[in-house]
């Protein structure tokens, strides 16, 4: 166990960087459903308005969802024990892995 919490403590002062990495590529990953779920919603509406909110979404939307979750992620990993800490950012990492392979194939 020890062992666990040494290596966790290296992860440690890159808790920040770890959790922008799990968001970001979750928005990676659901990126085109919630694309398409805006493009359905916004389909009978006019042109201008339709590409004004594409551009919000993706230039401050997106951007925005990963100021957001970003440091509620970081804040659950920093509140974890060392070992729980690895754990779950190791475990977190195969899910998304996980996640984006199967995804992107249905």
């Amino acid at each position: 166990m020890s062992w666990l919490n040494q290596l966790a403590s290296y992860l440690r002062p890159h808790t920040d960087d770890i959790a922008l990495a799990l968001v970001a590529t979750l928005l990676v990953i659901f990126g085109d459903s919630i694309n398409d779920l805006v493009r359905h919603l916004m389909r009978r509406r006019p042109v201008w308005l339709r590409v004004s909110v594409f551009i919000a979404l993706c230039a401050f939307g997106y951007g925005a969802l990963s100021v957001w979750l970003t440091p509620v992620v970081e804040s659950w990993l920093r509140q974890l024990p060392g070992w729980q800490m690895l754990l779950a950012v190791v475990g977190c990492f195969v899910a998304v892995g996980v996640l984006a392979e199967r995804y992107k194939k249905s």
